[in-house]
């Protein structure tokens, strides 16, 4: 009996066990790896020990997902007896890495024992383009193919996040390139296994961004493990100044900006470029500052001949359109002026015509 006794101590202190004051688990968590989603559902079984002197049994079984379906006798358990959890989890539909938890209730009145599974699902070619739709090589997935920032003001630190997924049989190590200095990229995590997600965390810095308005980048994304699968993802952000911290009295000293004209007729449009001009009075009482002057419309430049105004200063604004350019018959274009009015930082120009 002795020895019994000792072997029993000596397995027990050597096995993962889940141990209640009446059952013994001999396994509690299970990694199924990776695995491709055609291969269709997987199932693992956890066991346990009725060490109790009186019979039990298996009340109930929940899972965290509907994706995982678990199995079992509702009979009762003997003492010394050994009984059974058949866990069946479904890949279709779940590419990437997953974790799943099975609480099961049994009729000891002990506190739940709670098992564990996880694994990596190596999606199939359809669900890996349902959730990751944008292609980046032949290795890559991502969940859309550009970066939107949004609006931030000058100073602010904004965070976003573009999720990619490995679709490669191998481990891969993703980098960014051409990256301005504002814009700051990690991944969590660097090592990408197969069938597995990461997250490009994307930091832009508008502090150390020298342009207000519209900004616009080309960030390059590749896996890492072939350079010339490189895929160019577009990241734009507004920058607005800061006028938030202004008080009463410094608003009443601001400088504000008065147009002449926010809308430019170039009429009937000859074949050779065209000049229209604008003018801006600076009516405040400090000094106006242009941020910037631009379109992102094709076939037209703008450009300010003075970018400091002093009180009851004025400025010219050149709006120069080459028809050859234009994308159609008509021309319905804008400008954008942007100052450090903190009444009206931003006006927008028209400028019209037609061939």
């Amino acid at each position: 009996m002795k020895i019994v006794r000792s072997f029993l101590t000596i397995l027990l202190a050597h096995l993962p066990l889940l141990v209640s004051a009446e059952t013994t688990w001999l396994e509690t968590s299970h990694d199924f790896g990776a695995f491709h989603e055609e291969d269709g559902e997987v199932s693992t079984t956890f066991h346990f020990v009725n060490t109790s002197d009186k019979p039990m049994a298996i009340l109930r079984v929940r899972t965290s997902c509907g994706c995982t379906s678990p199995k079992y006798d509702k009979g009762a358990v003997s003492p010394g007896d050994t009984a059974s959890i058949v866990v069946t989890f479904d890949p279709i539909g779940r590419p990437g890495k997953f974790s799943k938890t099975i609480s099961v209730a049994l009729s000891d009145n002990s506190p739940e024992s709670k098992l564990t599974i996880n694994g990596i699902v190596i999606g199939s070619a359809e669900s890996v383009a349902k959730r990751y739709p944008v292609s980046c090589g032949n290795t890559l997935s991502l969940v859309r193919g550009a970066v939107m920032m949004g609006e931030t003001t000058k100073g602010e630190l904004k965070t976003t996040y573009l999720e990619a997924y490995n679709r490669a049989t191998h481990q891969v190590q993703p980098t960014v390139e051409n990256l301005p200095p504002y814009i700051r990229v990690t991944t969590a995590p660097g090592d990408v296994m197969p069938g597995a997600q990461t997250t490009f965390i994307i930091y832009f810095d508008s502090h150390q961004c020298p342009t207000y308005g519209l900004v616009s980048d080309t960030i390059y994304v590749s896996a890492g493990d072939n350079l010339d699968e490189v895929c160019p993802i577009p990241v734009t952000a507004y920058v607005r100044e800061n006028f938030a911290k202004m008080n009463d009295k410094q608003r009443a000293k601001a400088p504000h900006v008065r147009v002449e004209s926010t809308s430019l007729d170039f009429g009937k449009l000859p074949a050779e470029r065209v000049v229209r001009t604008t003018t801006i009075k600076n009516t405040g009482k400090s000094p106006l500052k242009v941020r910037r002057v631009y379109t992102e419309d094709a076939g037209l430049t703008a450009a300010v001949d003075n970018d400091t105004l002093k009180p009851g200063a004025e400025a010219t604004i050149l709006v120069e359109v080459d028809p050859s350019v234009l994308p159609g018959a008509l021309l319905n274009a804008r400008i954008t002026l942007i100052t450090n009015d903190p009444e009206k930082p931003e006006t927008i120009i028209r400028a019209v015509g037609e061939f």
